[in-house]
């Protein structure tokens, strides 16, 4: 039961970042973009992801695990960015 609850709070918190880098993929913009804001998010998903791990929480890991590659999408584009 609480794991259905880890992953439906999982689950919210990916509706939050999907539509983000969805547009940033499409438009390859990202000046308005704090790229502190998302490489820390893209840390503490990993960190967290770690801990779900250790801890055998699939819910806390998977999640983690995707919103870290979601936002890492987002720095790389960034960075690409910053480079040209």
């Amino acid at each position: 039961m609480f794991e259905l609850l880890g992953f439906l709070a999982g689950a919210l918190s990916l509706i939050g970042f999907f539509p983000q880098t969805i547009k940033t993929l499409r438009t390859r913009k990202t000046d308005d973009l704090s790229f502190s804001t998302f490489g820390l998010v893209a840390t503490s998903a990993l960190l967290w992801a770690v801990y779900g791990i250790v801890n055998q929480r699939p819910a806390i890991w998977v999640t983690n695990i995707i919103v870290a590659i979601l936002n890492s999408i987002i720095v790389f584009i960034k960075l690409s960015n910053a480079r040209k």
